[in-house]
């Protein structure tokens, strides 16, 4: 058993484990180890933690989730889907639900897997992505991770179809290490849709770190779509590298989860690069939500786009930081990010801090940052063609909430989306869209 709260009880667990003995991985598992064991996990008194207190995580005893493939079973409900699909319970993979991505020069497997049959494959990749500056829940995340899945595309291979990932929580007390690494080389095309989906009542830590590296003129569309149960804990990092000309698109979704943490980190390292981030927030009740986005710009000619929007009732909280960051050297740059936040209570609260560090002074960048009500004027004008008030609500809200969508262009997921979104705002106005 880990008490979340203590150093020593992380360290303990790590010796009781067993882990897959590769001498590199090994080497990168004792460093993270030893980084953790001087850091510790964030509290408020760390400048990039201050609004987000884990007081309630902290005080939760979890268990690692070691389950293998012969004690796993599935008894949560899945969402239909057309895609071939990788399912993980408790962060272990579940064979009996997933299906085979058969396609020639790619890649699709567990990562364990992997890493029992031929790590070297994944080896100058595996930690590629992160800053020196990782927080303690992405130093665990190193030190135990035992599974999570890998999509490897050889050059020039593009995916004729969308890859789905699950993550089911089932297991009460538990806290999982999900470790995701996305290969795209060079000229290479895929789309990955990645859900977590937490059973209702069920307590948990989802300690989750996707990596993505993408060549030159690769192409990545990444989708990252929470439905957490409502005690549920969500840390998660998305640290993307980007080549020359490569494009990716990330679209990030948190629809429940009592805390949910996402950190959002792309370095922009070859002329042509372009980075896509688009983040809907949907909050009720007390739940949390910090996402933290950050556009390194380390060369010239590249190209940054950020839409995130927060839409926040009862007593719900969100927080948004964007930070970009234009190096010296990265003339011609073009970046843009806006967050807007709806509140629909009294009591909801949003906080945003937008950033700009412009180094460069041949550069077109901007930023902006809302936080409001619905329009008086709209509500009046709808309830003057007959709309009840409970639905002119509900549609404003949705209208609101669809500028993301619309930036969705996997038909399927929008749909989905679209349904569920609906159905959160309003009985039934699901049934009109």
């Amino acid at each position: 058993m880990i008490a979340t709260n203590e150093i020593q009880s992380w360290l303990d667990q790590h010796e009781q484990a067993s882990f897959v003995d590769v001498d590199w991985l090994n080497v990168q598992r004792a460093n993270a180890l030893q980084y953790f064991q001087t850091i510790g996990l964030p509290d408020v008194r760390d400048e990039q933690w201050r609004y987000t207190n884990l007081r309630s995580l902290k005080s939760q005893v979890l268990k690692l989730s070691n389950a293998d493939a012969g004690t796993l079973e599935l008894t949560t409900k899945l969402p239909s889907s057309e895609f071939p699909r990788l399912v993980f319970v408790d962060g272990h993979l579940y064979k009996e639900a997933s299906t085979a991505l058969l396609e020639d020069g790619v890649q699709c497997a567990s990562l364990s897997q992997v890493l029992n049959d031929d790590p070297a494959t994944v080896e100058n990749y595996f930690g590629s992505t992160f800053e020196k500056d990782i927080h303690g829940f992405n130093a665990l995340n190193t030190a135990f991770a035992q599974d999570g899945y890998l999509v490897s595309l050889k050059p020039g291979e593009v995916m004729t179809q969308a890859l789905e990932v699950v993550f089911v929580s089932q297991n009460t007390d538990s806290v999982q290490h999900v470790r995701n690494l996305i290969i795209a080389q060079k000229n290479s095309q895929a789309t990955i849709v990645e859900r977590h989906i937490g059973a209702d009542g069920v307590v948990y830590l989802n300690n989750v770190v996707t990596e993505i590296i993408a060549q030159d003129n690769a192409h990545i569309d990444h989708y990252k779509v929470q439905q957490e149960s409502d005690s549920g804990f969500h840390v998660g990092g998305v640290f993307i590298k980007q080549a020359r000309g490569s494009q990716v698109k990330n679209h990030n979704i948190t629809l429940s989860g009592l805390v949910t943490r996402n950190d959002i980190n792309c370095d922009l390292l070859g002329g042509g690069a372009h980075i896509e981030m688009n983040g809907l927030v949907l909050g009720k009740g007390r739940q949390h939500s910090d996402n933290h986005t950050q556009v390194n710009h380390a060369v010239a000619h590249c190209t940054s786009d950020e839409y995130y929007k927060t839409i926040l009732d009862e007593k719900s909280r969100s927080i948004f930081r964007g930070r970009i960051v234009v190096a010296q050297d990265a003339q011609q740059t073009i970046a843009d990010q806006q967050n807007n936040n709806l509140l629909l209570s009294d009591n909801a609260e949003a906080d945003c801090k937008p950033q700009l560090e412009i180094y460069a002074d041949d550069v077109k960048c901007s930023h902006g940052a809302t936080v409001g009500q619905l329009d008086q004027g709209s509500l009046f004008y709808l309830q003057s063609r007959g709309i009840d008030p409970d639905s002119s609500k509900a549609l404003l809200t949705f209208a609101f909430a669809n500028e993301v969508l619309e930036r969705i262009q996997l038909r399927d997921i929008k749909s989905e989306l679209r349904q569920l979104i609906a159905g959160e705002l309003l009985e039934g106005l699901e049934d009109l869209i």
